[in-house]
């Protein structure tokens, strides 16, 4: 008499027929007999539904004997039954991420293609999932996971408040008016003293306040934007036949049927499909079109839960689901508040920690030498007036440090989206009813609702304002309008049209910016800032330094990396004068240069940003108030997107000394940027 047990092998179920006297000595069995197998591909090429494998396991009373006994009676074998039960996938859930994720064709086509993979998934394109029981779906859904969104758990409104009070800057500010309200009570009693005091705890409360509750506002709305509803119905392919379920139903190797208007609910690749246009503006938030067409599809098969198919039909064969998607991803990353430690950003918090230190020790020593003052001075109303004036220049000297202390190097509150516009012509003009820009513009928006200062960003010599669309969705994701212009696409070593068109655009932007805004955000143009990065920076400076007319005034100018020319004496037109404090800029100016910008990436090309014409020497002729940045382990690209296209976007990797990666250097100029303009245009 034997015992049976199954057992998960891999894929396959084992029937295990095991003599009962089995059970104390070579094999421990637990939980009904339950044996689990553990083998990632074992016996992967058993076809037949039933076979049979014999195992020799001695039993107590033989293996007393096993070295002078070599025969085992049948009653000490051990009779595996493998029986074929559910089917086994031949690709696994990275290799279709990686797939589609990438749009890799090469990848794809060493599959097999779209049948191909629907194959190593056990499906068919044309009838779907011919298993449309419970197990089966199941079994798909324990491999590739469900169809789900995980909400990232968010903080209330109180969390938010002590947070806010979480900051040494402000607790030495509240120490200070608590020293002010015990003057006050002091000299003036305890009504009028809580009066004036009281006034201070006040502010800071209701100040506190509102920004908690925007922050939770918009981490809410942040979470509702991004979530996918699961109980919308969709059409799929089971056992040949069409058939409705829910959004959350759906399974890896599904082939569902999208017609207009119906969202994509997973990754997969499209089968066939007439016309298909998909609205993919949700997902890369660049309000792009994607097309899909029946002739090309084998060119770009690839579809994204979240987007939406605006015009064609098609069927497509589901890849990943849930938060194996490519926007569960983007949910769970853009969700997380930690950002990677590198060791940049660890210099750049000991930086802002530091200059913390010595700004809040120099507020003490203020607080005490006038504290000192005060107590000689018998005038009370004196007193009062000195104490303050002492609050409000703590509150100054901290301003620039409490920008940077919030969190300017990671994405913003603001979901950001970019806008690609098209130059002027006279017919668009006139069917618009409103002028076009002078040269095409990309432009980065906050999508909620309000009034943003504005950016007028300045590309690189012979570089594309596409490669700056990660830099330009960080500085828009903090609140700010960002313009960057195409200024041309061949330039020779004269930047005097490039100054000229760059003044043009500044002069359109109050007749045509906000007709091309959404409706209910508005450009406050008098809070405007100019950057331009290596020779952008000087085109920048150029025209903040007037040599071209405009009729907007820029209230702060940032220098990225900034390069007048080849090499000394060879500028077209010269920008630097060699004179130390020579620019008369009427704005504050900000200079982010790069360490490894004035060394040669190789023997063929020359540093991108020599010396004697690179960001040290601007900042040399700047006058106060200039901020000055320097990222020696980075390279004067780094701050490009992370994947440059065409020609010229993979020229970008090997003309200039480049750092370890790209990232660091971009969310540390997009941070400078953004702490700068903060304090420049919206104010502390």
């Amino acid at each position: 008499m034997s015992a049976m047990t199954r057992a998960k092998l891999g894929c396959r179920i084992f029937s295990v027929h095991l003599p009962p006297n089995l059970g104390g000595y070579n094999i421990k069995i637990r939980d009904s007999c339950l044996l689990s197998v553990h083998c990632s591909r074992g016996f992967k090429g058993v076809h037949t539904s039933v076979k049979s494998i014999t195992c020799l396991i001695p039993s107590q009373s033989t293996a007393k004997n096993w070295k002078e006994n070599s025969a085992v009676a049948t009653d000490d074998r051990v009779v595996m039954d493998i029986v074929q039960d559910l089917p086994c996938f031949t690709i696994d859930q990275s290799s279709l991420m990686h797939i589609v994720e990438m749009r890799s064709l090469d990848q794809l086509h060493k599959f097999g293609g779209v049948h191909g993979i629907a194959n190593s998934l056990n499906s068919d394109v044309h009838r779907g999932i011919d298993s449309d029981d419970n197990a089966g779906i199941s079994r798909r859904h324990e491999a590739f996971g469900t169809n789900t969104y995980s909400k990232a758990a968010g903080k209330n409104l109180f969390h938010l408040v002590w947070e806010a009070f979480d900051d040494s800057k402000l607790n030495i500010f509240l120490a200070f008016a608590m020293m002010a309200l015990g003057f006050d009570i002091k000299s003036n009693g305890l009504m009028e003293g809580l009066y004036d005091g009281g006034s201070i705890f006040s502010a800071v409360l209701v100040v506190l306040s509102i920004v908690a509750s925007t922050d939770f506002r918009k981490n809410r709305n942040f979470s509702e934007n991004f979530m996918v509803s699961d109980s919308s119905p969709v059409e799929v392919m089971r056992n040949g036949k069409p058939k409705h379920i829910s959004t959350s139903e759906v399974a890896v190797g599904d082939v569902i049927c999208l017609k207009i208007g119906d969202q994509v609910p997973a990754d997969g690749l499209l089968i066939e499909g007439q016309a298909l246009r998909v609205d993919e503006s949700s997902m890369t938030t660049t309000g792009s079109f994607h097309d899909h067409e029946i002739q090309h599809h084998d060119q770009n098969p690839f579809l994204f839960s979240g987007t939406k198919v605006t015009v064609g039909c098609a069927r497509m064969l589901v890849t990943s689901v849930g938060m194996n998607t490519t926007r569960g991803k983007m949910l769970s990353s853009m969700s997380s508040e930690s950002i990677e430690h590198t060791p940049l950003k660890a210099r750049i918090s000991r930086l802002i920690s530091s200059i913390g230190e010595v700004g809040s020790g120099a507020a003490v020593v203020a607080f005490v030498l006038n504290l000192i003052q005060t107590k000689r001075n018998y005038n009370l109303e004196r007193r009062k007036k000195k104490l303050k004036e002492l609050a409000m220049v703590f509150t100054a000297s901290s301003s620039v440090v409490s920008s940077i202390s919030r969190n300017v190097f990671g994405v913003g509150k603001y979901i950001s989206k970019l806008l690609k516009v098209e130059q002027q012509t006279s017919i668009g003009n006139a069917l618009l009813g409103f002028a076009r820009p002078p040269k095409p513009l990309l432009i980065g928006i906050p999508s909620e609702a309000g009034v943003f200062p504005v950016l007028l960003f300045i590309h690189g010599y012979l570089l594309y304002n596409s490669f700056y669309s990660q830099l330009v969705q960080h500085i828009a994701s903090h609140g700010f309008i960002v313009i960057a212009p195409q200024l041309y696409s061949m330039a020779g070593p004269d930047t005097t049209e490039e100054i000229n068109a760059t003044a043009e655009i500044a002069n359109w932007l109050s007749e045509g910016l906000q007709n091309l805004l959404p409706p209910k955000v508005q450009a406050n143009l008098s809070k405007l800032a100019l950057a331009g990065h290596s020779r952008g920076g000087k085109v920048a400076f150029g025209v903040a330094l007037g040599k071209a007319v405009t009729s907007l005034k820029f209230s702060a100018l940032i220098g990225i990396d900034p390069v007048d020319g080849v090499e000394k004496g060879k500028q077209m037109p010269p920008i630097l004068t060699y004179n130390p404090h020579s620019f008369n800029l009427d704005m504050a100016v900000s200079i982010i240069g790069s360490g490894l910008g004035e060394l040669r990436s190789n023997f063929l090309f020359p540093p991108s940003a020599p010396k004697g014409v690179n960001h040290k020497d601007f900042y040399n002729e700047c006058q106060k108030p200039a901020c000055y940045f320097v990222a020696r382990d980075y390279g004067h690209l780094d701050m490009l997107d992370d994947d440059t296209s065409g020609l010229r976007g993979k020229a970008t990797y090997c003309l200039c000394k480049n750092g370890e990666s790209r990232d660091p250097m971009r969310r540390f100029v997009g941070g400078i940027m953004v702490a700068f303009m903060r304090n420049y245009l919206e104010g502390p």
